[in-house]
């Protein structure tokens, strides 16, 4: 189960990923649930959350590359 905290932060990381990449909240939220990266954030939160806004689109973008293949 999440924390509201938890929670929060992955709103945060929606925000700074539409921002970096230029597309509508909903577009990001819709990308980072396919592709997974909605669970990494969650999984990841302990060690994501102590870093900068770009660390956390770079590792996001990171963990889709090696881990996300269309079909």
């Amino acid at each position: 189960m999440s924390t509201k905290n938890e929670v929060k932060f992955l709103a945060f990381c929606v925000e700074i990923y539409k921002s970096v990449k230029g597309i509508t909240g909903r577009s990001a939220y819709n990308y980072l649930r396919r592709t997974g990266a909605t669970v990494f954030i969650m999984e990841c939160y302990g060690a994501l959350h102590t870093t900068g806004p770009l660390y956390i689109v770079d590792s996001i973008d990171d963990f889709i590359a090696n881990n996300y293949q269309e079909c």
